[in-house]
């Protein structure tokens, strides 16, 4: 600001000396017009900090401008009068003498008086850029406190569907684990639940963040089809298929763990023979395509797309993370069973 000011003395007191020149006229110094200058807009340095200051506390918003706007009127006036006044005090000081007090005043008035309207211009300049600025830092202050308010609203829809697919989860491994139990092959029960402690560990740090690599993801859903196969010694076969490039995207925690389920309790369960969930990640044009595929008896008819808490929840998780570009689809196989299709878009591991 107080740049500005000088700048505009520096100009001013340039603009003078070359005018005198050009109109051929007398002479003038650059030095003196450069001092004259100066005097007349270094003045307004402590006016302006009053004015930016008062616009701060009086501001012209929609519910206070009528009252504020006399307040700001009588400022002007009196900045003015002021800033005049210390025009004539300057250019006293610099030239040795002091006329009174009396007569300070007497002149801050006049050159008040004959002024004004360069004096009214200034102010409000000063107090439409003040506004301007104090306006564009609400607006921005606003938009950045929206935006947090929108991240945790988001972080709390996720936690929220995870909370929800962990205790479905874990209850219906549990359940597993007390058939063994029932059934007498306490080796097999024991052993799940050694599977089910490391799994436990897994979907607790992972569910903790918005998105794991897919490796990781692919390692929970290892252990828990490994305690399924304990359920289904004769009868669940799995594989799992997964490009370099897929192990390294990003994707949301247990993304796979409500499709792998359903292809194992829908499928695989309900069939009298033996029967196999395959697990596919590929990435192609920047999409990363997951598909989980049963020969079980298939989706219903009656029930297009799937549902189920489960299937809503992964939906919902993917909507919130991707928008439009997070998909979940899900349908009969061409050759029977069930297919399970998530999209969502590549990004790197950060």
């Amino acid at each position: 600001m107080c740049a500005i000011w000088i700048a505009a003395g520096v100009v001013l007191g340039a603009q003078s000396s070359l005018g005198a020149v050009l109109q051929n006229a007398e002479p003038i110094a650059l030095s003196a017009a450069l001092k004259a200058s100066l005097i007349q807009t270094l003045a307004w340095i402590p006016a302006t900090l009053a004015a930016i200051a008062l616009a701060g506390r009086f501001p012209l918003d929609k519910r206070h401008w009528r009252a504020h706007l006399g307040v700001h009127l009588v400022a002007a006036v009196a900045l003015a009068f002021v800033t005049n006044a210390l025009v004539v005090l300057s250019y006293w000081i610099t030239s040795g003498q002091f006329g009174g007090l009396t007569v300070l005043l007497q002149q801050g008035a006049l050159w008040m008086t004959l002024r004004l309207h360069v004096a009214l211009f200034i102010y409000a300049g000063i107090l439409a850029i003040t506004q301007s600025v104090m306006f564009y830092r609400r607006t921005r202050a606003r938009e950045l406190h929206l935006a947090r308010l929108e991240g945790q609203l988001t972080r709390a829809r996720l936690q929220a569907l995870n909370a929800q697919i962990r205790p479905h989860f874990l209850f219906n491994t549990m359940h597993t684990i007390g058939q063994l139990w029932r059934s007498g092959k306490a080796d097999s029960a024991d052993e799940m639940l050694d599977r089910l402690g490391s799994l436990f560990h897994r979907v607790q740090d992972s569910t903790d963040q918005q998105e794991v690599p897919l490796a990781d993801e692919l390692e929970m859903v290892r252990e828990y089809l490994a305690i399924e196969q304990a359920r289904f010694p004769d009868r669940l076969r799995c594989t799992i298929d997964a490009s370099n490039e897929a192990l390294e995207t990003p994707v949301p925690p247990l993304i796979l763990q409500p499709l792998v389920e359903n292809a194992v309790r829908h499928g695989v369960s309900r069939a009298s023979t033996a029967g196999r969930v395959d697990v596919h990640a590929s990435v192609e044009n920047g999409t990363l395509t997951l598909t989980v595929r049963d020969d079980g008896p298939g989706i219903d008819a009656n029930s297009p797309n799937g549902k189920g808490t489960g299937l809503r929840n992964t939906r919902e998780r993917l909507l919130e993370l991707y928008g439009a570009e997070g998909t979940l689809d899900v349908r009969r196989g061409a050759a029977g069973g069930t297919v399970a299709t998530v999209s969502i878009p590549r990004k790197e591991v950060r």
